[in-house]
């Protein structure tokens, strides 16, 4: 249930020399008689100066009575104290349902007056197919609040391109320690469906998300949310975790 954005706004949001490490799961309940999606976590990032932070990801996904295992590792560079490229890749070894592999590349120009502007790529391969996603984006940050707006354009392997469009807001709290949001998606997108395979269908979603810290070091990040793909499912349910910052 996380999104690309939210990674885009820690590019930003980083402090110097800090660590920070959080496990959690989601559980999400699908209709037609799908069964229920279910995801544990482990992440962490360590910000070496403003802008600039190596992190990591291991997943174990649980989607359509099968399981996948799904390992990344990305980085965050400041090119200059207003560009910061992102590098992103990760891979699946039993890849059932998630990517084999997927590659990502990313840069966000800070502007003035609060604004920032993002463009992306990503490729996907897939066990018989491959996926490639543009991305772009554009924040505006103003006062305790976030309003942001993401394209994505995927494009199956031989097929016609489709896009969904998200907007948002967030507000941060707390010394900007804590924050909650609220975001609606709607379009259509590409998704790897079992047993339909690289499908292109309407999307339409709705996400209220959060972090809320209960001591300088501890955090409790939260999710919930709902998600229709077109005719085949909506996915209705919420993620937990627990953040400890070193």
């Amino acid at each position: 249930m996380r999104h690309a954005c939210a990674l885009l706004a820690l590019a930003w949001a980083g402090s110097a020399a800090a660590l920070d490490l959080e496990a959690g799961g989601s559980h999400e309940r699908l209709t037609n008689n799908n069964a229920d999606w279910n995801t544990l976590y482990v992440e962490g990032a360590h910000t070496f100066e403003p802008r600039q932070t190596l992190y990591g990801a291991a997943r174990a996904v649980e989607r359509f009575d099968l399981r996948d295992s799904q390992f990344e590792a990305g980085y965050y560079h400041p090119f200059t104290s207003k560009l910061v490229g992102q590098l992103e890749a990760n891979g699946s070894p039993e890849h059932n349902f998630l990517a084999r592999t997927s590659l990502f590349g990313a840069l966000a120009a800070q502007f003035g007056d609060g604004w920032v502007g993002s463009a992306g790529y990503r490729h996907n391969e897939y066990t018989t197919s491959s996926t490639r996603i543009l991305s772009a984006g554009l924040e505006r940050y103003l006062s305790s609040f976030r309003a942001f707006y993401t394209m994505n354009n995927g494009r199956p392997e031989g097929a016609g391109s489709a896009t969904a469009h998200r907007i948002g807001i967030d507000h941060y709290y707390a010394d900007e320690k804590s924050r909650v949001g609220v975001s609606i998606t709607r379009g259509r997108e590409v998704e790897n469906i079992v047993p339909n395979g690289i499908i292109t269908s309407a999307v339409r979603a709705f996400n209220i998300y959060g972090r809320h810290g209960f001591s300088p070091d501890w955090a409790l990040t939260w999710e919930v949310g709902t998600h229709e793909q077109g005719d085949f499912y909506r996915r209705t349910g919420a993620r937990l975790g627990l953040r400890r910052h070193f």
